[in-house]
């Protein structure tokens, strides 16, 4: 029998096997390619970009920008290079002919084997890779040497040292910028250096002989001397950094900085000075001992100079003093902050605000007919709340689901019928991710912008209450006095994505009863596309080869990017700083966008930084920061893509050295057009750090400004909505949550109320301006919980029109009215009595509908004649899909903290009636009028009472019946109040009863 092993199987096939070389030639093939995709991606990107630059007219920026990109980086990578290869060179150069037997030899004998007479090249490589590595981040520091090269001088001198703003906002940060980088360069090479040593053989640590030969001690003292020179430059510009310091009450320096920082500074910097010529000296010396004694004096006098003696000199000299000791730097302080904020544009010995008007005003506790008819305020009063009324912008205006607005819509003013009139506005945008076909083409080539804007006056509602449109709509509808021939918007606010344009199928423009109707593009922006190699670049750009392939890409196609507005912006400009909120304006039959944009420094000496908590997240001054100019107005066209940089400001320093570097990129003020110019607002982000601040830099003299007694606070936030509840809801839930009215109130501490722009004459003016409005408390205390006062103590106004003629007029200038005295109650004492007043209490409760929700908007202070009216629209929103709010009622209130008359009613008209006179049935000088409901709906209460003028004069005998009924309806709302007395006294009662003790 034969032996199964003697049978004979075939062999499976073998692998291929690669040798090792094989596989790392493989290896690097597949490196190569990946480094090829990926340069020429990048490439592709740099060239894409420039191509953007360029069709914008700003080719220029992009090439100014590379330019001292590279050439920062190949300066300090060459610098880097030169200075280690020369130092391996010298450690070479300088290595014994034998090395001294050892254990560490026989460590070091391999590395000598391999590289043999390749010390050279490993010399190369070394210094090529860390020159790479140190100096190739350099050209990230463009804008400082951009700002270096190209410095201004503010005319002002720091108080301190006596060196004009321009050398700390303009030289001080790149000079800074090099010494690190020095000081760091020369430390990475005397460490590279002495290992170069150690492999070589100069340096010897187990080796019971010489440790280090003479040439290395001498080579390597030399480059310690240096270090210890170029901390000596450190040390006296690190002097300039006092002016910033953060250790006194206020930013800048203060008594322990002058007194003991700067004398210790400035010992350490000769001692930084001496340790270098101790190091020289002992090259000819023996031993290490004088590099080490300077060494350690150094740090001993670093410790306790540099640290123990300025705390030492901080608690027992300054702070038991310190309203006297500190009085010299807070008045330096004070003049600093109001120049570096903007409060004051020419600062000078008389230490006042010059931007800043400061007006005493006493309101009257009431308000008379003749007051509020004979006042254009109340004729803006806003009753659409820009927070609430997107939801009905969003139902009743988006029309198809590829349309969206902002969660928050813009304030503007228009004239309408004649009048300067404040609305509300919005831009229909598109909104890529709810298209209806999400294919490439459809994102990219069908679906490509949006469709004009959504208008509506502040001061008028439908019958419905609903928000009553003057422009709006698919295909667009304006009144008279709007012009909307180019509705179409290429570029928005988040818009994201890049869309094709000029290809062989037209874009859908919009839709109408069901069918499409084609546009196709004849504007300005994009980049043409038509090239293959174009083609390429944008397929490589996006990581999408379909602007390759389609055969709807043809040579008239162009391709629009960066299609976000701040985007847009930042890209052109990344050193600005931009507002959080752009707004669009309707101009010359288009849609615009204004964007406003700041020039900013952290190195103003003794600027105050402020408390940015208050800004929205999307600002571009959530950063640090002590001196900000709004310079620039961003113009950016939503059709044509053109972006145009107004300078606002031409004596900021900043801006005027921006303008040196890129003088075709910015147009004087003048050249703006009348219309957009008429448009400008002063902006929110702004007047937000300035009112923070002015509620304590209206101060002049510093020991009030330490005592910090009559400082202000921003008026607390009372909140923008509400849920209406019945009773039993409100019990329920604070049982389950186990709160008591206190622990509600800490919740809105820290909330402040936010600015808003309204149509106001402020007190004692004539004209009717546009204005952003913010009011002030008293300051409660320093801690954070400590937020009771709640008094009015001032409002502030910055102006926002323009001249006639165009210029800047009255355009940001500050107005503050200050109110004498504490009965004038604030926003959140005007709040918690709206809803402690049992009328609106039971009107809450009447709209409380099922299904249905309460929304109380802003409420708005406004100044009219002597007297402080306090309006608050009242929205009643439907729970569902669409969840659209309606004006249902408003509030109306005036009076002081004793006397505080509230009324709600249907519209605004009858509240400001019910203030003044019971029988009064019209106030306002013209009310405005809103279309009918469609037939079918249901039509609610009236939300506007015609004028007399319009129902005819009211005789004697229907007054006095109106009178008679009015005062029925009092006593039957007494004899409602005294039921409710009645039962809040018996659910006392049954509380004491079911809180005593069980038996």
């Amino acid at each position: 029998m034969r032996n199964p092993r003697d049978v004979f199987r075939p062999r499976p096939p073998s692998r291929p096997r690669f040798s090792r070389r094989s596989k790392i030639i493989a290896g690097l093939i597949l490196v190569l390619l990946l480094a090829a995709i990926l340069s020429l991606r990048g490439t592709a990107r740099m060239w894409t970009d420039y191509l953007w630059f360029d069709s914008l007219g700003h080719g220029d920026v992009w090439t100014e920008i590379l330019v001292y990109r590279i050439i920062l980086s190949v300066i300090f990578i060459v610098l880097f290079f030169l200075l280690l290869y020369s130092n391996l060179a010298i450690a070479d150069r300088l290595a014994p002919q034998t090395r001294p037997p050892g254990p560490e030899e026989e460590l070091l004998r391999h590395y000598h084997d391999a590289v043999g007479h390749r010390r050279r090249l490993v010399s190369v490589v070394l210094a090529v890779l860390f020159a790479l590595i140190v100096g190739g981040g350099t050209g990230g520091e463009w804008q400082k040497a951009m700002l270096f090269f190209n410095s201004v001088d503010f005319g002002i001198e720091d108080p301190q040292f006596g060196y004009d703003i321009g050398f700390y906002v303009f030289r001080l940060p790149f000079i800074q910028f090099l010494i690190s980088w020095v000081f760091r360069a020369l430390i990475i090479v005397a460490v590279l250096t002495a290992i170069a040593h150690y492999v070589n053989g100069g340096i010897r640590v187990q080796t019971t002989g010489q440790r280090v030969t003479p040439q290395v001690k001498v080579h390597l003292s030399v480059l310690l001397a240096l270090i210890a020179l170029v901390r000596a430059v450190g040390y006296w510009f690190d002097r300039f950094g006092l002016n910033f310091s953060s250790r006194g009450p206020v930013d800048g320096a203060s008594f322990t900085d002058i007194n003991a920082q700067l004398p210790a500074i400035n010992l350490l910097l000769l001692i930084s000075v001496l340790s270098a010529v101790l190091l020289v000296i002992n090259i000819w010396q023996r031993g290490w001992m004088l590099p080490v004694t300077a060494v350690g004096l150094w740090v001993i006098v670093a410790i306790v100079m540099g640290a123990i003696y300025p705390a030492i000199i901080q608690r027992f000299r300054a702070e038991p003093e310190e309203s006297q000791k500190e009085a010299v730097y807070i008045e330096r302080n004070i003049e600093a902050t109001r120049h570096a904020l903007g409060f004051d544009k020419n600062p000078g010995d008389d230490n006042t605000a010059d931007n800043v008007t400061t007006i005493a005003f006493d309101p009257d506790t009431s308000i008379t007919v003749e007051e509020l008819a004979g006042n254009p305020s109340v004729r803006n009063i806003r009753l659409l709340d820009p927070d609430i009324v997107p939801n009905a912008f969003q139902v009743e205006q988006s029309e198809r689901t590829f349309y969206t607005f902002n969660s928050e819509v813009d304030v503007d003013r228009y004239e309408i019928d004649g009048e300067i009139t404040e609305v509300v506005i919005g831009a229909r945008q598109l909104n890529v991710a709810d298209v209806p076909q999400q294919s490439w083409e459809g994102r990219h080539i069908q679906y490509t912008h949006g469709y004009g804007v959504a208008v509506a006056p502040v001061n008028s509602v439908t019958t419905q209450g609903s928000p009553d449109f003057t422009v709006g709509d698919v295909p667009v509808v304006t009144s008279p006095d709007f012009e909307l021939s180019r509705p179409q918007l290429y570029i928005g606010e988040n818009l994201t994505g890049y869309a094709i344009v000029g290809a062989t199928i037209p874009e859908v423009d919009y839709t109408e009863a069901n069918e499409t109707v084609p546009f196709v593009y004849d504007g300005e922006a994009g980049v043409d596309i038509g090239s293959f190699f174009r083609q390429t670049a944008f397929a490589l750009r996006f990581g999408d080869i379909n602007p390759l392939i389609s055969g709807f890409v043809d040579s008239n196609s162009k391709i629009i990017f960066n299609r976000d507005l701040r985007l847009r912006v930042q890209n052109l400009a990344p050193f600005l700083e931009l507002d959080a909120d752009p707004y669009p304006v309707v101009s010359e039959g288009r849609v615009f966008y204004i964007v406003d944009a700041y020039t900013t420094s952290n190195r103003y000496p003794y600027g105050q930084t402020p408390d940015i908590s208050d800004l929205p997240a999307g600002s571009g001054l959530r950063k640090d920061f002590n001196y900000v100019r709004n310079s620039v107005k961003v113009v950016v066209d939503a059709f044509h893509g053109t972006t145009t940089f107004y300078v606002i400001d031409p004596e900021d320093p900043i801006i005027q050295a921006w303008r040196k570097i890129f003088p075709g990129l910015f147009e004087d003020f003048d050249k703006m057009p009348l219309d957009l110019k008429n448009h400008l607002r002063y902006p929110e982000d702004l007047f937000r750090v300035q009112t923070s601040m002015w509620a304590r830099y209206f101060i002049d003299d510093p020991e009030t400004f330490y005592a910090n007694s009559v400082t202000w606070a921003v008026a607390q936030d009372p909140g923008t909505r509400i849920t209406a509840r019945t009773f039993v809801d409100e019990l329920t839930e604070a049982i389950a949550a186990e709160e008591t009215a206190t622990a509600a109130a800490t919740r809105q501490l820290e909330r402040r109320i936010r600015p808003f722009y309204q149509l106001l004459q402020l007190p004692g003016e004539d004209d009717l301006d546009f204005v952003i409005f913010r009011t002030f408390v008293p300051v409660s205390g320093s801690g954070d919980d400590e937020d009771e006062r709640k008094e009015l103590t001032a409002f502030i106004a910055a102006k926002s029109d323009v001249g006639e003629n165009g210029d800047l007029g009255e355009y940001g200038q500050l107005v503050v009215y200050t109110v004498p005295g504490t009965s004038i109650p604030g926003p959140s004492i005007v709040d918690a009595k709206i809803q402690a007043d049992t009328e609106i209490a039971d009107a809450f409760t009447q709209l409380n509908q099922q299904g249905s929700t309460v929304l109380q908007g802003n409420l708005l202070m406004i100044p009219v004649g002597d007297s402080l009216l306090f309006v608050r629209p009242v929205y009643v929103q439907a729970t569902g899909e669409t969840e659209l709010p309606q004006v249902k009622q408003v509030i109306a209130g005036v009076g002081n903290d004793d006397d505080f008359i509230l009324r709600i009613r249907p519209t605004l008209d009858e509240a400001l009636a019910a203030l003044t006179d019971p029988g009064g049935l019209s106030v306002l000088p013209t009310q405005p009028t809103a279309p009918e409901p469609d037939a079918g709906e249901p039509a609610p209460a009236p939300t506007a009472v015609p004028s007399e003028s319009e129902q005819g004069p009211i005789d004697d005998d229907t007054r006095r019946a109106l009178s008679e009924l009015i005062s029925e309806l009092r006593a039957t709302q007494e004899s409602i109040d005294q039921d409710r007395q009645a039962l809040d006294g018996l659910i006392e009662e049954l509380e004491s009863l079911l809180d005593s003790p069980s038996g």
